[in-house]
């Protein structure tokens, strides 16, 4: 186990050139003066991604594959579309994620933001982009994942740190809201990556779905909570938000 783990560092230092930039913040704070108080915002949903599974012996086996084949960092889509097949039976037996997340900071923001302009909400995911001329605001789920998740694909090991390792359990996800113009032109922007872990929820893949995945739709739940405050925190400019969404 221990030669594994010094493997899967050793990859994740391998394919930082290729998430370093990508990964790089694109958090983006939000000024009163940045949009008209009365005009309306509308809020949309992209689709959400399959989720991904894998168990322990999945993720190392993949793991130790992509880093021994040439050109290993490609592996990684053949990965996630491996652990995306793996998880589409866990599919259709889960809430929507994307929606958890909007309809939560949408729950949140009456009471954190009453001086904003009304929110049209746009209930259907969309497909493509949102190319209507007014303030937009867009919800995305970059990321979901359970079980043994491989914290080197998608880049989230540098979010997270190198120094806490590249493998967790439990459950992962990974948000973003952008807030648009008319134009286009992004006003608001901010990211948020979910572990179990960094709550002590720590939790294997038979714990998440045993009892028709009851503790993986609470882990998503919570997961969803702690996004949309998050989100509302930054918004309001440093507003302990998670504390409030922790009680």
């Amino acid at each position: 186990m221990k030669k594994i783990s010094a493997l899967l560092m050793a990859f994740a230092f391998a394919v930082s050139s290729v998430f370093l930039q990508a990964c790089a913040s694109s958090n983006k704070s939000l000024t009163k003066t940045d949009f008209p108080a009365s005009e309306p915002i509308k809020v949309c949903r992209h689709e959400t991604p399959g989720i991904l599974k894998s168990t322990g012996t999945e993720t190392a086996f993949l793991a130790l594959v992509t880093l021994a084949a040439p050109g290993g960092s490609a592996l990684l889509v053949v990965g996630d579309e491996y652990a995306r097949a793996r998880g589409s039976g866990t599919q259709t037996l889960i809430p929507d994620f994307g929606l958890l997340v909007m309809d939560k900071f949408l729950a949140r923001i009456k009471s954190a933001r009453p001086d904003w302009p009304p929110l049209t909400v746009i209930q259907e995911p969309l497909k493509e982009d949102f190319t209507e001329k007014c303030t937009a605001m867009e919800f995305r789920v970059n990321r979901v994942a359970y079980g043994s998740v491989d914290l080197t694909r998608g880049g989230i090991v540098f979010e997270r740190g190198l120094d806490k390792g590249v493998i967790s359990n439990g459950f992962l996800s990974k948000a973003t809201v952008t807030m648009k113009d008319a134009e286009g032109e992004v006003l608001w922007q901010k990211s948020y990556v979910y572990l179990s872990e960094n709550f002590d929820r720590n939790m294997s893949l038979d714990e998440l779905e045993a009892d028709n995945f009851t503790l993986l739709k609470e882990e998503m739940e919570f997961a969803a909570e702690m996004t949309a405050a998050d989100f509302i925190e930054h918004l309001n400019g440093g507003t302990k938000e998670i504390a409030k969404a922790k009680e």
